[in-house]
């Protein structure tokens, strides 16, 4: 096989780990607004692929890197592969957290609904541009979709500002939640990683959108 059919290979193994993580976000955020208990053990049971992907993509371009002696942007594409499913592996991991947190908890329906909506919806917008910029390499679009990650801080400083300014205690969900919530600012944290790893294989620039 030549370099390049197995260079597109590896990239479809990564936007494969990408759709999976988008999937199991996206029924996470779900989960937590419904209280949905079946939905969450499906997210926390999907963990396992994930993970299982990300050491698939380690272990193939271990093998593309000593059979084929990759150079410049392939070589890159290698190490910037690593990083981006460590990236991807991390959100996987914080859809397993809200999974985990719906299970233990009793569903509670509280004023803060469509705002936990706003940023779980956010943060799938944000999601998609990534996995964009990921099928594309265009670098003006990651520069774009990293930005994009201010609107999901700008909401998640807001609840928890009126969070805090509540005084009516039956109005104020779990203290647990906000931990929760911030999983899911994390993840938006780690998809603005992605869009550095992107820019760096295809300029080879090392970008820090902090």
């Amino acid at each position: 096989m030549r370099i390049e059919e197995r260079m597109e290979e590896y990239q479809e193994e990564i936007l494969d780990m990408a759709n999976r993580v988008r999937k199991s976000m996206d029924m996470a955020i779900k989960a937590l607004i419904s209280g949905d208990k079946e939905l969450a053990l499906e997210v926390i049971e999907r963990d396992d692929h994930i993970n299982y992907a990300d050491e698939s993509i380690n272990d193939s371009a271990v093998e593309i890197l000593s059979l084929m002696q990759p150079v410049a942007k392939d070589l890159r594409w290698l190490i910037g592969g690593i990083k981006i499913a460590s990236d991807l592996e991390r959100i996987g991991d914080y859809s397993k957290n809200i999974g985990r947190f719906v299970i233990k908890n009793d569903y509670l329906e509280t004023p803060y609904d469509e705002e936990i909506e706003e940023i779980g919806n956010l943060f799938l917008e944000n999601f998609d541009a990534v996995v964009g910029v990921l099928k594309s390499q265009d670098v003006k679009q990651a520069y774009i979709a990293a930005e994009l990650d201010d609107r999901l801080d700008d909401a998640f400083k807001r609840i928890m500002n009126r969070f805090a300014d509540d005084t009516d205690a039956a109005h104020r969900f779990p203290l647990a939640t906000t931990g929760i919530l911030r999983n899911i600012e994390r993840a938006g944290d780690h998809s603005k990683n992605i869009c550095e790893q992107v820019i760096y294989i295809v300029k080879g620039q090392h970008i820090d959108f902090g």
